[in-house]
């Protein structure tokens, strides 16, 4: 047996186990295939182990591998009551999570402002409100009188790159106080040259930048649909995204797919490997559209959709290229921003809000004032819990809100389905790294 994650330290605290001859698998322990063996993960204590056929054959035999199955609840008494014992962990962390540690991120949408035009944006049809530079003061004024630590800073939009003066602000209020902080941007990267990748690099402190591309070159600029004339967008935003990356920017690049595009996805992705071959911060991931109210192109059905998006976040993880998610190494105690204490979003206008996805409404106050609405606080941290969360491998790590629109049609069948698939890749991760260190 290899130990490729340990559990975590905390709950640690809270097994005491009696040993039984009256064993089952726990219903947290998610398997995965691999050469040889099985990958085992508890999705309570975040352990992850590698078992050899020979060592499954004599799980129950071989008494020293069975007592650490059962010490590390893998193996449990039937009579266990799993889901009690979970609610008491959860319990306790919500109670040592409502210290006042302040805020460590801070989501700033510089503009409502973009200059694309995708079909599916959810921001279609809202208010278009750009920060100028006086509040752009008063927001690197608010960040400093409530940062606490080191702190992040998420450049939200819109399209952040449209208003690059009050970001210029921000940074250079912040850096003239000696506020440690780092930043990360959500971006179609448009706009960005190499001057402005130099200063994002060194004014900006930008770590990490996620960049939209929903096809190849035909499709990503009529999906783009950008506002200027006789530019080939999807050339500029590659030589852009080689910028960023010699700038040692991290580059997160985002497929979104329907079911207009999975075959160009897979066309895309060679030509993503082959361009960027060389740079080893660039990493790939794909995400299924959902439909929100606009006019995305939806499969025929959830089973075909997922079937694609499983094909293709495999092919992107054998070539090397997937996004590496890896095992969280604590329990999630909220889902997001929108209901982290930690967190908070910075409307254009100085509005406050948790969810940078709601900029016309559930907003919680201002950066003028210190009264917060703590209705709409407490009602971003309601959550949805179904009969199947009972019996559900997802339950010790599912958070799920009842104001998000994710969240919609409640917990389904395929929800798990995508939940599987993505935290099959992240154990397929964990044990690609491990054996890389292990030769």
């Amino acid at each position: 047996m290899d130990i490729i994650h340990s559990q975590d330290s905390l709950i640690i605290r809270f097994i005491n186990v009696k040993y039984s001859d009256l064993l089952i698998i726990s219903k947290y322990c998610f398997k995965v295939s691999v050469d040889d063996g099985e990958l085992w993960y508890h999705t309570l204590t975040r352990e992850l182990i590698y078992l050899s056929n020979k060592e499954l054959n004599s799980i129950y035999s071989d008494k020293e591998l069975n007592n650490y199955l059962q010490d590390h609840l893998f193996l449990i008494d039937n009579s266990f009551n799993e889901k009690k014992f979970v609610d008491e962990i959860k319990s306790f962390l919500n109670l040592v999570n409502k210290t006042n540690k302040g805020i460590k991120q801070f989501i700033i949408l510089p503009t409502t402002a973009c200059n694309a035009r995708c079909y599916y944006c959810y921001e279609l049809g809202r208010k278009k409100v750009s920060m100028d530079l006086k509040t752009a003061l008063d927001v690197a004024k608010y960040i400093i009188d409530n940062a606490q630590g080191k702190i992040e800073i998420e450049w939200f939009g819109g399209e952040p790159l449209c208003n690059t003066e009050a970001i210029d602000v921000i940074c250079k209020e912040l850096n003239k106080n000696n506020i440690n902080y780092s930043s990360i941007m959500v971006s179609n990267a448009y706009l960005f040259d190499e001057i402005l990748v130099k200063k994002a690099k060194t004014d900006w402190n930008l770590k990490l930048i996620q960049i939209t591309i929903d096809g190849s070159e035909k499709i990503y600029n009529k999906t783009k649909s950008f506002i200027y004339k006789d530019i080939n967008a999807y050339q500029r935003v590659l030589d852009n995204i080689e910028l960023l990356s010699k700038e040692d920017i991290r580059v997160e690049i985002r497929l979104n797919m329907d079911n207009s595009n999975v075959d160009d996805l897979n066309e895309l992705v060679d030509l993503l490997r082959d361009r960027f071959v060389e740079y080893k911060n660039i990493n790939i991931y794909t995400v299924l559209l959902r439909d929100f109210g606009f006019n995305i192109n939806e499969f025929e059905n959830k089973d075909l959709a997922l079937d694609a998006y499983e094909n293709l976040q495999n092919k992107l993880f054998k070539m090397g290229y997937g996004t590496k998610k890896y095992i969280n190494n604590k329990i999630q105690v909220n889902q997001c921003m929108a209901d982290c204490d930690e967190s908070i979003v910075i409307l254009p206008d100085g509005r406050l809000g948790k969810c940078e996805h709601e900029s016309e409404d559930n907003l919680i106050g201002s950066i003028y004032s210190d009264k917060k609405d703590l209705n709409m606080l407490n009602a971003w941290k309601e959550t949805i819990e179904i009969d199947y969360c009972k019996e559900c491998l997802f339950y010790p790590d599912c958070i799920k809100l009842k104001k998000c629109a994710w969240n919609k049609d409640g917990c389904d069948e395929y929800s798990r389905k995508e939940m599987t698939i993505n935290l099959k890749l992240k154990l397929l991760n964990e044990f690609h790294n491990f054996m890389e260190k292990e030769n």
